[in-house]
């Protein structure tokens, strides 16, 4: 289930173009003087922002501070990159190879494993795996469905961020040619993308388009709202710029949808494959979808680990839960009053939150005091929900990156049509779904996303460590933050429910990890993957699966960012806590882990090792 919506691709098309780099490296047996390793990161910090305005607008409210000035808006197009330019880049990044790494400091160090894990990723991909890995029109990460969002967040600071903004709608149109026209050729390579995706696409831009036309879409009420809240501009400059935005929504945003509604469909027919990326396999037998898959499961997971260990894994940790779940349940079920919870707490006869969305958030500032380092400062936090035209294929939630900085206001995004319980008829009712929101608002707020953000903004550390996050970590953080706060329902609910509940969500990240390296990298058919999951879970019969199993096609990866490191996650608080015994105290051990930033996986557990003298 997709829950953050994620900004970092605004990076990727400035600097990570996801093709092959030379892999020669004249850095390697050379010896840097440490002292310019700053003046390195710095560059290396400015190559990630690209100069691209859209990326300097959310991340940076004072970017005068950081030198950087305001930039011609630009919308990210498809393209194979030079070879040249490609091997220059790698020869750039692989001088991080000449420092020696003792040598730095513990900040220059971190810094210093996200570059060699980014450059390692870069060099492991083939120039035609960018056929498998660009995906700007998509269902759920496409750019048509996450564009109207970031335009409705684009911050206004001055007039400039005004005109920025209505150039970025007069951008939409040969934008989105351009990305069907990159669809056109990826199905004339044998990577188009299939038709049920295109009927998403295509229904999702009609939607979208009915909103515009009916003058409901909120990037006209809403940005409306944000320029009256402009204290810099006259009562005649608002008009204007209301006005502007009004006209341009209605013809080149309007625009560009429309061409890819009534083009899109011309590639009907056209895909090679509609199964997981093991099913790419080139004539001369080189199996390009699995080793994409693979080289992309390292680089989200932030692991080395190769997906045959990783199955391993995996594997066992299923039988590990599944085991415990077993033990619970027979607990559970030995007394009536338990089985009888636990019965209501799955059927939403018992929410779990019994409070605003606004409410829940303070209770968890509250209660996550005894486990978790205190922010130097107390966020606003803004609940949003999203507009109907765009709740069919928004995320359930998502927390709003923020600018690093900046301290004060924070976003989150509600979907109505996942946060309301449905009525008897099927229509969504003016009632919570507190279940799903209990964890929901942990995820997305704190000890979350928002937290994680905000604790790690505060912190002196080198900027490039705030903008190029590992987006496994910060998923698997955000989950581990959500089946975390089960434990401050102790006292409330008997200590069998809540181990069963979080043991379940447990096995349920296995079972997802699993079914996800089963379609992608097994190669898994509907009818495999629905006899996989057939052995754990009741489901509602093979046509009800088909829209999960398609969304798994779909965004290969997407569940490992949230499940495989959310289990890694676990495995290191219990070592950590195995470890020291009594002298285990968890808001140390959240703090260690949170000074490492969103740093992969890897560098983090290594770090909190070496913090507690763990071998």
């Amino acid at each position: 289930m997709l829950r953050q919506l994620r900004l970092s691709f605004l990076l990727i098309v400035t600097f990570i173009t996801l093709f092959v780099l030379g892999s020669c490296n004249i850095w390697k047996d050379t010896h840097l003087d440490p002292s310019t390793f700053d003046e390195y990161a710095d560059s290396f910090f400015y190559s990630v922002i690209g100069k691209d305005e859209l990326t300097c607008n959310f991340y940076f409210a004072h970017r005068d501070e950081y030198g950087l000035d305001s930039f011609e808006p630009s919308l990210p197009t498809p393209s194979l990159s030079n070879p040249l330019n490609l091997i220059i880049t790698s020869l750039v990044l692989g001088r991080v190879d000449g420092y020696d790494y003792n040598e730095l400091n513990a900040d220059q160090q971190m810094v210093s494993n996200i570059i060699k894990h980014t450059l390692d990723y870069m060099n492991s991909l083939t120039t035609e795996m960018g056929y498998l890995s660009n995906n700007y029109l998509g269902t759920y990460l496409g750019y048509q469905a996450q564009l109207p969002i970031l335009l409705a967040e684009y911050h206004f600071r001055n007039k400039t961020d005004l005109d920025n903004y209505l150039k970025f709608l007069d951008l939409v149109p040969n934008a989105f040619e351009s990305y069907y026209d990159f669809e056109v050729k990826k199905a004339d390579k044998g990577y188009g993308m299939p038709d049920y995706v295109i009927d998403n696409v295509i229904s999702q831009c009609n939607k979208f388009i009915s909103g515009i036309d009916d003058e409901s879409t909120f990037l006209i009420k809403y940005i409306d709202s944000k320029i009256d809240d402009c204290e810099f501009l006259t009562l005649e400059e608002k008009d204007y710029y209301k006005n502007s935005n009004d006209v341009k929504v209605k013809t080149s945003l309007r625009d560009g949808y429309y061409y890819i509604a009534g083009n899109l469909g011309n590639l009907k027919g056209k895909a090679t494959n509609e199964e997981g990326l093991a099913h790419y396999v080139k004539e001369d037998g080189t199996m390009i979808g699995r080793n994409y898959y693979e080289t992309k499961f390292k680089y989200i997971t932030g692991y080395d680990m190769t997906c045959s260990e990783a199955i391993d894994y995996i594997e066992e940790k299923i039988e590990l839960y599944y085991t415990e779940l077993g033990r619970l349940k027979a607990l559970i079920d030995n007394s009536t009053n338990l089985k009888e919870q636990l019965e209501k707490i799955n059927n939403d006869e018992i929410m779990l939150m019994d409070k605003t969305p606004s409410e829940q958030i303070d209770w968890y500032i509250e209660m996550m005091e005894q486990d978790f380092p205190s922010l130097s400062y107390k966020p606003e936090i803004e609940l949003k929900f999203v507009d109907s035209s765009m709740q069919e294929n928004f995320s359930p939630a998502a927390y709003m990156t923020s600018p690093i900085d900046e301290i004060g206001k924070e976003s989150i995004y509600l979907n109505p049509k996942s946060v309301y319980l449905v009525d008897s008829e099927g229509n969504l009712s003016s009632t919570f779904d507190g279940n799903y929101l209990f964890t929901t608002l942990a995820h997305e707020g704190l000890p979350g996303h928002l937290y994680q953000t905000c604790y790690f903004k505060s912190l002196d550390v080198h900027p490039l460590r705030k903008i190029l996050k590992n987006i496994g970590t910060t998923e698997g953080w955000a989950t581990y933050a959500e089946n975390y706060v089960y434990n401050y329902l102790r006292g409330s609910y008997p200590d069998e429910i809540l181990d069963y509940l979080i043991t379940m969500e447990k096995f349920q990240a296995a079972v997802y990890s699993r079914l996800d390296l089963g379609i992608h990298y097994d190669g898994w058919s509907l009818d495999e993957a629905y006899d996989f999951m057939s052995r754990y879970f009741s489901l509602k019969g093979k046509d009800a699966f088909v829209k999960g199993y398609r969304q798994l096609v779909e965004i290969p990866t997407n569940y490992q960012q949230y499940f495989f490191t959310y289990l890694k996650l676990c495995d290191l608080y219990d070592t950590v806590s195995n470890s020291l015994g009594e002298d285990f105290n968890v808001k140390d051990y959240h703090k260690t882990v949170l000074d490492c930033g969103c740093a992969p996986m890897k560098y983090i557990e290594q770090y909190v090792y070496d913090y507690y003298g763990i071998e």
